[in-house]
């Protein structure tokens, strides 16, 4: 899918204190090392006093600060997440937070995708209304050790985050050239509640759980290499001239399975997966994290092109391509809505 006139213009990221993976919720040292260890996780971001929405909106703040746009101009919000057990609406809580009464609010369940997926819904819009002026694409998960804590076995460390991004028409830094997006719905029965699941329990919800990702690795990379194919093709743009991806932070060797054999001829190390690695992998939350801190670190330049690759299960793809159409700027300061300072503060000990 080609895009024309979608851009990027803002991105924002709360990230809670990041925590050794030998950390109180991951278990004692010893001195094998992990499974997850062995995957490239080293730590994880852990949040204790802030819910998954909570966390989306102090992103969401920090992004609209980067764009420079006020709430007031959104006219669509989307937010990713996943299993938020504190906020059932989170959309409205966002929304009464940002301030903006005039704007629709929805959520997007896609899993681990659903912060790519997103940015289409939010360009879909964009495209549809052509008297919007931008929307903004939020996101975040917290993962108990409760619930979360044995899918270390399975490779993975979870971690804590919310983040966010302003999608404008033509006004921001980053243009989004082309998204491709796949499913394989043969193996949404792997996603599927068990019969006699008790919610907010500590078992094993879903098969997947069990297997872990290897058994299913040919189908992933297959759909992976698809995704990536397609926005390469629309565009034209070589695999030599991707100078940044934005990649899940599934684990180092789950993405080299997935990149093995791809266009890119890339391995995780080559990947925002560097950065990833340190947070943990943070759901629906991860690509935002990632080209929140390609946006900020003063290292892209215009004409540059980035790859994002996401997926999540269910199972689903969603890639896109952006270029870069002038050097990312610092954030700039807009008013923050008065809401804000109403019950839970979204700027207090922002991090980024």
């Amino acid at each position: 899918m080609l895009w024309q006139d979608i851009t990027i213009a803002g991105t924002g990221a709360w990230i809670p204190p990041i925590k050794p993976e030998h950390g109180p919720w991951g278990g004692p040292v010893t001195e094998q090392p992990s499974v997850a260890g062995l995957n490239g996780f080293t730590s994880a971001a852990v949040s204790k006093d802030h819910t998954p929405t909570q966390m989306a909106v102090r992103a969401g703040l920090k992004a609209l600060r980067h764009a420079n746009v006020a709430s007031a101009d959104l006219s669509l919000l989307v937010h990713a997440n996943f299993q938020d057990e504190d906020h059932f609406t989170p959309a409205p809580y966002i929304l009464r937070v940002l301030g903006g009464k005039d704007t629709a609010g929805i959520e997007l369940g896609a899993a681990s995708d659903g912060g790519v997926a997103g940015l289409v819904a939010a360009a879909e819009h964009l495209t549809a209304r052509p008297a919007a002026k931008a929307a903004l694409v939020t996101a975040g998960a917290r993962f108990s050790d409760q619930r979360w804590g044995h899918v270390r076995e399975m490779g993975y460390v979870a971690g804590d985050a919310g983040a966010a991004a302003v999608v404008t028409r033509g006004s921001g830094f980053a243009r989004l050239l082309a998204t491709a997006h796949a499913t394989e719905p043969q193996l949404e029965v792997l996603t599927r509640t068990r019969r006699g699941y008790a919610a907010g329990g500590g078992e094993r919800q879903f098969i997947v759980e069990d297997t872990g990702f290897m058994p299913h690795i040919e189908v992933m990379q297959r759909a992976t290499h698809r995704c990536i194919r397609s926005v390469l093709d629309e565009t034209g743009v070589k695999p030599q001239d991707v100078s940044h991806v934005a990649a899940i932070a599934i684990g180092s060797a789950v993405l080299d399975l997935l990149l093995t054999g791809s266009p890119l001829g890339r391995r995780s190390d080559d990947t925002s997966w560097i950065f990833g690695r340190h947070l943990g992998h943070a759901g629906p939350s991860d690509n935002l994290l990632a080209l929140d801190r390609m946006f900020r670190s003063g290292t892209l330049r215009a004409g540059e092109h980035v790859l994002v690759v996401s997926f999540g299960v269910g199972f689903r793809w969603t890639t896109a391509l952006l270029e870069i159409t002038r050097d990312p700027v610092a954030a700039v300061p807009v008013p923050v809505p008065a809401a804000a300072s109403a019950g839970h503060s979204p700027t207090e000990g922002s991090r980024s």
